[in-house]
């Protein structure tokens, strides 16, 4: 599936949902690559005009973070949503990502929204910028993570610590080329 079909002359309109950041950026650099607008979940209007409606936003612990807003927009009759799920998973990762979308996508089904399509890009932690209550999670698991051998751990915990190491010196891992890959 793509996010928009090549000669598609309908305008969505972006709505990303962030905790820190890294989905903003992502919905922003979407919206410069389709010219679509883009605004932020906290901001929605009673209803949404445009038929299609792509939500960019942060998953944490299992929940996105905006979605319940935008569904509350969204009408079954008037518009059709593209989910682009952004976390610490990494989205070569099939299985992994199947279990963030199918929840989200019963969600979507529950509204009687038509979904157009999930997508899922890598987010980066920086750690310095993370909440109290976040880090106070992040940090004993990472340790714990750490203490383990390799082979001993999961691939989540493998891409959790993989995450954590490159991007805690606030090194970019958000990857443009990767959306602009989609888009096509």
């Amino acid at each position: 599936m793509e996010l928009r079909q090549k000669g598609d002359d309908e305008m969505a309109l972006i709505i990303y949902g962030t905790q820190y950041g890294t989905s903003k950026q992502y919905a922003e650099q979407l919206a410069t690559i389709t010219g679509d607008s883009v605004i932020d979940s906290r901001h929605l209007p009673k209803e949404l005009p445009e038929a299609h409606v792509i939500f960019v936003g942060s998953v944490y612990a299992g929940r996105m973070t905006g979605l319940k807003k935008v569904l509350q927009v969204l009408a079954p009759e008037r518009n059709e949503l593209t989910v682009v799920t952004v976390g610490m998973t990494d989205a070569r990762s099939e299985e992994l990502v199947a279990g963030i979308h199918q929840p989200i996508a019963a969600k979507v089904a529950e509204k009687k929204i038509s979904l157009r399509g999930c997508y899922h890009l890598q987010g980066k932690v920086n750690y310095d910028g993370l909440a109290l209550k976040h880090k106070l999670v992040i940090k004993p698991m990472v340790a714990a993570f750490k203490k383990k051998p390799a082979n001993e751990l999961d691939e989540q915990a493998k891409m959790l610590l993989r995450a954590f190491d490159q991007t805690n010196a606030n090194e970019p891992t958000i990857d443009f080329a990767v959306l602009a890959e989609r888009m096509t």
